[in-house]
């Protein structure tokens, strides 16, 4: 084999490496309340929010709130705002880490009830 065919096959075999590492490094399973304490790196964590628990400083920017599962109650805390629909949501996904028991999220994706859910159609005669 020549010494171009054994470095051209080095840096595939390099960059294949680090390809399956940094998709590794970077997924993150669903977990409930209940998997906090063993799994609570790098998770998304779907949650109930309590908007009675729900305040924001506007100095900080910071929301922070409890949400909820089958399995528990979490207070979540998360620096970038009150997302605009926050009060609307049915269910949050957190994505973050777990700590001396609080959730801090680094990005959160709120879902909302579907404006069509709940009509009935009536048929046309």
């Amino acid at each position: 084999m020549k010494l171009g065919s054994i470095i051209t096959l080095v840096l595939v075999l390099a960059g294949i490496a680090f390809t399956v590492r940094a998709f590794v490094a970077n997924t993150s399973p669903y977990v409930k309340v209940a998997q906090l304490e063993t799994r609570g790196q790098n998770v998304h964590l779907p949650l109930k929010p309590l908007q009675e628990t729900a305040q924001f400083d506007i100095k900080t920017m910071t929301l922070t709130f409890e949400g909820e599962d089958e399995t528990g109650r979490v207070k979540v805390v998360y620096p970038k705002g009150k997302p605009n629909n926050f009060e609307a949501a049915t269910q949050v996904v957190v994505i973050g880490s777990y700590k001396d028991g609080v959730f801090y999220a680094e990005d959160m994706l709120v879902k909302c009830p579907s404006k069509y859910q709940g009509e009935t159609q009536t048929a046309r005669n």
